[in-house]
């Protein structure tokens, strides 16, 4: 607390002391006040180390925060619906914690709905907590104390709180874990960062837990050192670059007269090495060479200027590096002292310090390798200049010796003929041996396939949701339909459709595929689909995202948008390039619509391959034999002609083998003409006409037989229209008629549009009408334990039962029963282990005994029409006690007494108290209030949260219900009240003394 605050607290508590006195109060007395009140400051404590350990905390996914974010993290934990952010800061009992404890972080959440309880919202710094006596052993009950409970929406806030440990003062040990978490809350979205949990009643900024920190120190220290030995390094280099700048000029000079010698010899020699039939010819050469000797001469007048023009250029550009160098390297050499003496203290310094000189050295390094980029640019620049200078000289001496270009076509024709003879024989033995095996061809078209392939399985739909996930992270209705787009009358072409209209309780819904790929940091992927919609640019557009995943864990994504506009009623082709964030294993590609949009999207040819350039839609390997091959093998004395696919299967063949067995791969064959076979062996055929004169099979299989008569050991009959049949034993697969009458009919499965029997036993039950009593029943084996009726005659009827009794007339004294007008009756014992609604238009009636086991609650209140309610205990007078409950206190009569038991012979260790009763009363914080349930309003009262951190015995729960609602005692609060007034009168008194 600054002075200016300590004066205006040291002139508040004088008024206060001056109202209280009637304006008799001296110096004296406010400097004793004045001592207080140091004395009350003495007593705040400000931390400092934070107690939270980030590398031990569990749960919640990690995302990136942008550059200089309002919290001043980098990073932040993401909470969904049900998911808990934990850190178990006090393992075991200790006493570490008993005193009071300040927390702080940054919150933002997002559509947090509350859900069935109080509780089941965004919880932050909720306890797990357990407190225990260290000399008798004793320990408490868990307590979910919870600091912060927050619903709706809000952007990103700091949020704290103390907490005192100690209030309780029947222990001093304690252990605990403490969490944030979105608990069974409706929807809703969290984030948290900044985390800190501090000794004393003071927040501080917010700064990594010891345990954190050394590892941050050691990698900046290491980061440091690297950053300074690289400066070292360039700076050598640079030097040794400098000091070689006289041999890069003489060296550039001598390449330039070596590299006009040799193209011009070059040039010379390519001439002389295709010049065929010189006498034929001489005379084009001899004009050639008198071209090529004017080109030389001009060419080296055009050298010499271009070399001395560019000497001049770089003599200039390298008096101008090396001053840049020399001036940097002054510049670099101070910084670099510098630097050397921030390390010194900033090791015996805080990891702040750490902090400025690594991003110092970061900016150091990052403007020497802009200089050093820069000057190997103009280098580089100069060289190509070169370059290209010989390179146009090159040209144009090659375009003069064009006219000998046809030699070059008479040499390849010799070379051909060389490589498959001049003869046909020579031709096909040659041509045999460079015939490729299946096996070579195989590897051949292997490396021909790698690279473009596409990862998204079923990319257009055509086997429906196959390998795609439809998602909605809370359910509202979301249609997925995959027959729409190919509808001639719509996109004509398969694809995925999937719209709503507009919801706000999602937040992700979409379709989404998970596949492996093993993917490098930094390395990009391109994404690219096929996008339309139906209706106006209001409606949701796409977005396109990717989870990477390693180690089954997300760690990271990258999200992308395809806004509403930009989106046509046609299909339109869209490309995405996204870099990987780190090493992944593999990928999640969802493909999402917007929250509190109509949705009417198609979508299509959704591919997702290597590198930063998407290619034309192929489908996935695993999805289509694409890249066949046909592959022609010769080999010795056979002869053979194979598709392939690119995993080396055969699809189809021809195989004409040397030992006269010949083979014909292939799904079909299809034969034209008139075929002659003399003797075959089908082992399976499919004949539309067929005429023998004698047919012997040892089975028959086919459509329709016509026959006057068949005679067979076995017929067996798939789909057969049969006249009559008689049949001592038959098998029929299926059958089909208008009517079957039989005696008798065993089945093991039965399935029937419509079922009509009027009496039997199917399954374990009994159908059918009793020996006693009319309509029609469905029971059990005992037709007393259980049965159901048809609800057939006049009246109100029986219409279902369990343990009737023994006689139809009427039912047993345990039966329960339910008639046909809805009426239930159960004359047994009935158990509810869950909760029991009665509407309010219900009423319950109770003709005998009632026994609660536990004590009843009544949220609304109780009324009794003339009786009294009684409870056990002891009453002086006799008899029973008489009990009553008020609402609020006010004024009546009272026909009974009450009493707390406080007689001194129940009573030892008896001292004054040393409770200060008056600060414990005006720490309590008065407030009005309305009732959520019935809305009546309360003018004061208190908060039960508040006041058990205060006075905890007037504060009583559910021992069976820890989470329930909370109650106060308010007559609790009647000794500390009387103690309370007693140290008030000891104050006048004294004050009294003093005026005096």
């Amino acid at each position: 607390m600054s002075q200016a605050e300590f004066e205006v607290r040291a002139g508040s508590i004088r008024q206060e002391i001056l109202n209280a006195t009637k304006d008799k109060a001296d110096k004296t007395l406010v400097v004793s006040e004045a001592g207080k009140l140091r004395e009350e400051f003495s007593k705040m404590k400000v931390g400092g180390r934070n107690l939270w350990i980030k590398s031990k905390t569990v749960g919640a996914v990690i995302e990136k925060l942008p550059e200089n974010h309002v919290t001043g993290q980098k990073e932040c934990y993401r909470l969904e619906n049900n998911s808990t952010l934990t850190f178990n800061i006090e393992p075991d009992f200790s006493s570490r914690l008993y005193q009071k404890v300040t927390f702080s972080a940054w919150v933002k959440y997002e559509n947090v709905v509350q859900g069935r309880n109080f509780w089941n919202v965004f919880n932050c710094f909720k306890h797990y907590l357990f407190r225990k006596n260290s000399e008798t052993g004793v320990q408490s009950g868990p307590d979910y104390a919870t600091l912060g409970m927050y619903k709706g929406s809000a952007d990103w806030k700091y949020i704290t709180f103390t907490y005192d440990y100690s209030e309780k003062t029947n222990f001093d040990q304690l252990k605990t874990s403490l969490r944030f978490n979105l608990e069974g809350a409706t929807s809703g979205t969290a984030w948290v960062t900044g985390i800190k949990v501090e000794i004393g009643s003071v927040a501080t900024d917010w700064s990594p837990a010891p345990e954190d920190a050394d590892g941050l120190i050691t990698e900046a220290k290491a980061t440091f050192e690297r950053t300074a030995q690289g400066l070292r390094t360039d700076l050598s280099a640079i030097q040794e670059y400098v000091n070689k700048d006289g041999q890069r000029q003489e060296a550039l000079q001598r390449y330039t007269r070596e590299e006009s010698t040799r193209q011009a010899i070059a040039v010379r020699e390519l001439v002389n090495r295709d010049f065929v039939g010189k006498a034929t010819y001489q005379e084009d050469v001899k004009g050639i060479n008198q071209r090529i000797e004017a080109v030389k001469t001009s060419a080296n007048k055009d050298i010499a200027s271009q070399i001395a023009s560019y000497r001049q250029s770089v003599d200039g550009k390298f008096t101008d590096i090396s001053s840049q160098i020399t001036t940097y390297k002054q510049d670099v050499g101070g910084q670099i002292s510098g630097l050397s003496n921030r390390l010194t203290s900033s090791e015996q310094g805080t990891t702040t310090q750490i902090s400025n000189l690594k991003t110092q050295v970061a900016t150091n390094k990052d403007n020497a390798e802009r200089q050093m980029g820069r000057i190997s640019d103009q280098v580089s620049a100069n060289k190509a200049n070169a370059d290209s200078q010989f390179a146009n000289v090159t040209n144009q001496l090659a375009r003069k010796v064009e006219t000998t270009d046809f030699q070059r076509v008479k040499e390849t024709s010799k070379l051909y003929e060389r490589i498959l003879g001049n003869t046909e024989n020579g031709i096909a033995d040659k041509v045999a041996r460079m015939a490729l095996t299946n096996q070579l061809f195989q590897v051949e078209v292997g490396k021909v396939a790698k690279g473009g392939r596409n990862y998204i399985r079923n990319g257009q739909f055509k086997n429906g949701s196959k390998n795609w996930l439809e998602y909605q992270s809370v359910n509202f209705g979301l249609n997925f339909n995959y027959q729409h787009s190919q509808n001639p009358n719509n996109r004509n072409r398969p694809g995925l459709h999937f719209y709503h209209d507009s919801q706000d309780v999602a937040n992700f819904f979409g379709i989404q595929q998970s596949f492996a790929f093993d993917g490098v940091r930094g390395e990009k992927v391109s994404v690219s689909l096929l996008v339309s919609k139906d209706g106006g640019d209001s409606n949701s557009g796409l977005k396109v995202a990717l989870h990477y995943i390693k180690n089954k864990n997300i760690i990271g994504q990258e999200w992308q948008n395809i806004p509403s506009p930009q989106i046509t009623s046609k299909y339109k082709r869209f490309t995405f390039t996204f870099t990987l964030s780190d090493d992944v294993e593999n990928l999640n590609l969802m493909l999402f619509g917007e929250k509190g949009k109509t949705i009417n999207l198609y979508v299509t040819d959704v591919q997702l391959e290597r590198g930063s350039v998407a290619t034309d839609y192929k489908e996935a390997p695993e999805d289509t034999d694409e890249a066949i091959r046909s592959v022609q093998s010769q080999l010795t004395g056979s002869w053979a002609v194979q598709n392939i696919n690119s995993a080396g299967d055969i699809i189809s063949g021809i195989n004409l083998g040397a030992n006269g067995h010949n083979r014909f791969v292939g799904k079909l064959t299809h034969i034209t003409g008139e075929t002659l076979i003399d003797r075959a062996v089908i082992k399976s055929a499919m004949v539309d006409k067929l005429k023998t004169a004698n047919f012997e099979a040892g089975s028959v299989t086919t459509t329709i037989l016509d026959a006057e008569a068949v005679t067979a050991e076995k017929l067996k009959v798939d789909n057969a229209l049969i006249r009559k049949l008689t049949a001592n034993d038959a098998f029929i697969d299926q059958l089909i008629s208008k009517r079957i009458f039989s005696t008798k009919v065993e089945s093991v499965i039965s399935s029937s549009t419509f079922l009509e029997a009027y009496q039997g036993r199917i399954g374990g039950f009994t159908l059918g009408q009793f020996d006693q009593g009319g309509g029609r029943w469905i029971s059990g084996v005992n037709q007393f334990s259980v049965g159901m009726g048809n609800g057939a005659g006049y009246g109100v009827r029986t219409a279902f039962w369990a343990n009737w009794g023994n006689n139809w007339n009427y039912a047993g004294p345990k039966a329960w029963n339910v008639n046909t007008d809805g009426k239930m009756y159960c004359r047994n014992e009935v158990g509810f282990y869950d909760q029991v609604d009665f509407s309010n238009s219900s009423r319950a009636n109770f003709y005998g005994n009632t026994t609660f086991s536990r004590s009843p609650v009544f949220s609304n209140g109780i009324e009794l029409g003339s009786k009294d309610v009684l409870g056990d205990g002891w009453n002086p007078k006799g008899g029973r006690n008489a009990v009553v409950w008020w609402n609020q206190v006010g004024s009546g009569s009272v026909k009974y007494w009450m009493e707390q038991k406080s007689d001194r012979r129940l009573k030892e260790n008896i001292t004054d108290t040393a409770v200060k009763a008056l600060d414990k009363i005006n720490r309590l914080r008065m407030v009005a209030f309305d009732f959520i349930e019935n809305k009546k309003h309360e003018e004061i009262g208190l908060i039960a949260q508040e006041a058990e951190t205060i006075v905890p015995r007037i504060v009583s729960r559910d021992p069976e219900n820890p989470d329930g609602y909370l109650h106060i005692d308010y007559t609790a609060l009647v000794p500390y009240l009387i103690k309370a007034i007693q140290e008030l009168n000891q104050k006048i008194e004294k004050m009294e003394k003093t005026i005096a």
